[in-house]
């Protein structure tokens, strides 16, 4: 063998040798390497916020009955910043009571360096309320911020409200500049109305931090009906680790008067975004008397939610002691709402949701006592038609109603006894 054949075979050999490292050391690799890592949510934060707000909202001083709240709007239970939601309106009537002009309510999730927070803003231009012959009071611009957040080291909260004008016309003469109320120090048309400023509750711990400014409350005289204007609430807290909560539970809620009047939510009770740490909290009523036609006894709300690094569970229940419909002609004792959430995954398959809990109680109708099917609706001929356990999926919970009541009075009013629903939401993972 010439030393030419000699140094091609090394060459070769060389040459194979290095193609056969390589081809192992890449084999090596591709079979040693990690699936790649899901990106991580540039928007995400390791708090939990909410935010909501409305212009106005009327309640009656004899039953408790609201007119709903306008221009509401509400940025959910989110982790997330660059949210932004906005309601306008440009001019809202209060039925017998006046108008409302230029109403704006903006919510908002911000992240301004190191400052993760949730704005809240209602912004009014005109208020008008005339709801007797003796004058009409005029509220002038009125603006209401509420802001909860995290610094970076601590949780804090700031709220403000302001007030351009406050002005009564009298039927004859000219418009009276009236003084704008101190805090704790309402101005009072004599006759007419008390104007103040609402409290502005700003709470804040190691775990979180809240901001309620409720702006402006008005009560007329003549009808003992209070107005409030202006309102919002911003909401922080950390310790979402595995799921974000979103819940409420209320005994009594519904409508009257042919769907025009709502009855509000009664004994409320809204689950915290992350949860409660596990404690069940609960609210009471003692009674509703709706004019002598539906009396409610022993109502009460309660909710549980908690969570780990492997899940997030929870619960929202209300209960109802009794309801006495047209004076004895319809009761019904011991109705119980109740939905159960648990979520150990961000797949769909790893949220559980029942209503285990909810029960109808018993029904008696003129004295002689009934039997009411969990599975299908009853008519009471001339008196009502009871649905009970009424459930309603929505997106990551559930939503009961353990019954509900439509009276066939030719009124339209609608009872929901025994209110719940609980979803929890995945968490995304924060940015580095």
């Amino acid at each position: 063998m010439d030393s030419r054949t000699g140094r091609t075979r090394r060459l070769l050999g060389s040459v194979a040798a290095a193609t056969a490292v390589t081809l192992v050391g890449a084999g090596l690799a591709a079979a040693g390497a990690a699936p790649a890592a899901k990106p991580r949510d540039p928007n995400a934060t390791p708090f939990a916020m909410k935010g909501w707000g409305f212009g106005t909202r009327v309640q009656g001083g004899q039953v408790p009955v609201d007119s709903g709240a306008s221009a509401h709007q509400i940025v959910a239970c989110t982790n997330k910043v660059g949210k932004d939601r906005s309601n306008q309106v440009a001019d809202i009537t209060l039925p017998g009571l006046g108008t409302v002009s230029g109403v704006k309510t903006q919510v908002r999730t911000v992240r301004e360096g190191n400052t993760v927070g949730v704005v809240s803003t209602n912004t009014i231009g005109k208020v008008t309320l005339s709801d007797s012959p003796l004058g009409t009071l005029l509220l002038d611009a009125v603006s209401t911020t509420a802001h909860a957040y995290n610094d970076g080291t601590s949780f804090g909260a700031t709220t403000s409200t302001d007030l351009a004008k406050l002005q009564f016309l009298p039927p004859i003469g000219p418009p009276i500049n009236l003084a704008l109320p101190a805090p704790g120090q309402p101005v009072e048309v004599p006759g007419f109305a008390k104007v103040m400023f609402a409290h502005a509750w700003k709470p804040r711990t190691d775990n979180g931090a809240r901001a309620f400014a409720n702006g402006l409350k008005i009560r007329l005289l003549a009808t003992n009906t209070t107005v409030r204007v202006a309102h919002a609430a911003a909401v922080i807290g950390a310790d979402v680790r595995h799921g974000i909560f979103s819940g409420e539970s209320y005994a009594l809620g519904g409508s009257a008067l042919a769907n025009v009047v709502s009855l509000g939510k009664n004994a409320l009770l809204t689950m915290p975004c992350s949860g409660t740490a596990g404690v069940t909290k609960a609210r009471q009523l003692a009674g509703v008397n709706l004019a002598g036609q539906v009396v409610v006894g022993g109502a009460t709300s309660e909710e549980m939610a908690d969570q780990d690094a492997k899940k997030a569970w929870g619960f929202q229940r209300s209960t109802v002691g009794s309801v006495n419909l047209g004076n004895g002609a319809l009761v019904i004792d011991g109705a119980v709402g109740q939905v159960n959430v648990t979520r150990t995954g961000p797949r769909p398959k790893d949220l559980a949701r029942d209503t285990a809990g909810t029960s109808v109680g018993s029904i008696t109708v003129n004295g002689q006592a009934q039997e009411l099917p969990l599975d299908r609706p009853i008519e009471i001929p001339g008196l009502a038609k009871i649905e009970p356990k009424v459930v309603t999926k929505v997106p990551n919970g559930l939503k009961v109603t353990a019954l509900r009541i439509t009276l066939l009075d030719g009124t339209g009013a609608v009872l929901e006894l025994g209110n719940a629903r609980l979803q929890v939401r995945k968490v995304p993972e924060p940015r580095a």
